[in-house]
């Protein structure tokens, strides 16, 4: 099927005498405001926070599904394995994240950690990255 460049035209001038009515029927009556109720104003610190939040969960999430493979969240895990003081590794397994042991000279896991350590593992993950993401950001 052709459309030819006078159908095109008569559509074009069609949407602008419609457009052209509509304005000229609505006169200059204002758009109403909306309530203030309505609105919601987010102060500057919420808005960093709300930040810092969704950056420290993709960066975990890298952590997770790709391991510590760029700068950041290699620094991030470099600094859970010093205070650990163990190498870690980490994987998500039923929805839960676990971390695992592994030998320095080896390089094989020598045990799962337990899921009590793993969520105390998962917490300060979070945490030092948030300190990073914070640091890392303009005020």
């Amino acid at each position: 099927m052709t459309i030819s460049t006078y159908q095109i035209h008569n559509v074009l001038r069609a949407y602008g005498k419609q457009l052209s009515q509509t304005r000229r029927l609505s006169g200059n009556k204002k758009v109403p405001e909306p309530n203030r109720a309505d609105r919601i104003n987010i102060s500057s610190e919420a808005r960093r926070k709300a930040v810092i939040d969704k950056v420290t969960s993709d960066i975990i999430n890298k952590i997770i599904h790709d391991g510590p493979r760029d700068d950041m969240t290699r620094e991030v895990f470099e600094q859970l394995e010093d205070e650990y003081g163990n190498k870690l590794s980490v994987k998500e397994e039923d929805t839960e994240m676990v971390f695992k042991v592994i030998d320095k000279e080896k390089g094989e896991v020598t045990k799962t950690l337990s899921i009590e350590d793993s969520k105390l593992l998962k917490d300060r993950l979070e945490e030092i990255t948030k300190d990073k993401v914070s640091n890392h950001m303009i005020a």
